[in-house]
């Protein structure tokens, strides 16, 4: 696409002072074979979705019984930043023409990922079809605020302001008869730039892997575990009593790095769901590989990091954006650099 725009300005200049006439050309296999496609750019313009008075119902959940966990998700809403959780929406433009989101089916050796240094590396192996799916990517210049107003997660998204999103949604759990447990999130000015998913197949296990990254930038992230309005979740104190504030929060999260540790997923004979990241050193057979394997997988796969600026319990948020008072005020948290030598997650019944 963008290798197309200097063609057209060309064209419209000749526009001006002559007719200019084209037509669809057949091309010769040789001339195929030299063209690579670079996928899909995708830009959602003026979206809102508001389903805040529907319930979309969850079934054929079973716990260890056999007895129907219906999970109700109500109360979704996503829209423009200032939503005042979802009172007051407004239709917003996610990506942009020179940051679209992208579906690609490229080499491995022809993707990159941001290493913490602000150095594009190739995480994922050579000689193999990777089916991506990206949010707009960060940049290294002339980038823009990830969190307004807060400086410690970088000014390198490509996300303006105005492209960040409000988004909220609750979750009814029915574990138990006669009991219902709440989880009901809302989330200000919410980027994700850098988030990608990344499949392919690995010939040696015979199966499809992955490699994710996760991020999420927002200034404000609020969880309640009651819905407002119900019994004992009717006035501000009874609502703050059982809310947790997180400003200016983000999470870089690394899923995988494709060269020697991707991420599996499986399915149990029992029908249990297995995400898996194996030891990169695996099936390194010398020495000299176990080091070579060692030495590429501390320099270059992806950290994860989570840092909220300020965590709080039980408090009052005074306005959308501030720092919550009242409560009980954990301060600044953070977890920095992490990397999973292993790791292996089983779902179980209930």
């Amino acid at each position: 696409m963008r290798r197309l725009l200097p063609l057209l300005g060309l064209g419209l200049g000749l526009l001006s002072v002559a007719s200019v006439r084209a037509e669809m050309v057949a091309l010769e296999d040789n001339e195929m074979s030299a063209v690579q496609g670079a996928g899909f750019g995708i830009v959602l313009e003026e979206i809102l979705l508001d389903a805040s008075q529907s319930t979309i119902t969850i079934n054929d959940i079973t716990n260890a019984s056999g007895q129907n966990v219906p999970i109700s998700v109500k109360e979704f809403y996503l829209g423009a930043a200032g939503s005042n959780k979802g009172a007051n929406l407004n239709p917003v433009s996610i990506g942009r023409l020179g940051s679209p989101f992208t579906l690609n089916l490229a080499k491995g050796e022809a993707l990159r990922s941001l290493r913490d240094d602000g150095q594009f590396v190739q995480t994922t192996p050579s000689n193999v079809a990777v089916l991506e799916l990206a949010f707009p990517e960060r940049l290294t210049t002339g980038g823009q605020a990830c969190i307004a107003g807060f400086a410690a997660a970088g000014s390198n998204c490509s996300s303006r302001a105005a492209e960040k999103v409000d988004l909220g949604v609750r979750f009814d759990f029915q574990v138990a008869a006669g009991r219902t447990d709440v989880i009901n999130i809302d989330i200000t000015e919410l980027a994700m730039d850098g988030s990608y998913l990344r499949l392919w197949g690995d010939s040696a296990r015979a199966q499809l892997v992955s490699e994710a990254r996760l991020n999420l930038f927002a200034k404000t992230f609020d969880i309640m575990s009651c819905a407002a309005g119900a019994p004992n979740c009717v006035s501000a104190a009874e609502q703050a009593a059982r809310s947790i504030y997180l400003t200016n929060a983000y999470a870089n999260v690394a899923f995988g790095y494709g060269k020697t540790q991707p991420l599996l997923f499986d399915v149990s004979s029992n029908g249990q769901f297995v995400l898996e990241l194996p030891n990169p050193l695996a099936g390194a057979a010398t020495a000299a590989e176990r080091t070579s394997r060692a030495t590429d997988f501390y320099a270059n796969a992806p950290r994860t990091h989570v840092l909220v600026d300020n965590l709080n319990f039980g408090g009052t948020r005074p306005g959308a954006g501030q720092v919550p008072s009242g409560g009980y005020n954990f301060g600044r948290n953070e977890i920095s650099g992490m990397s999973f030598n292993y790791l292996k997650v089983t779902s179980r019944d209930l």
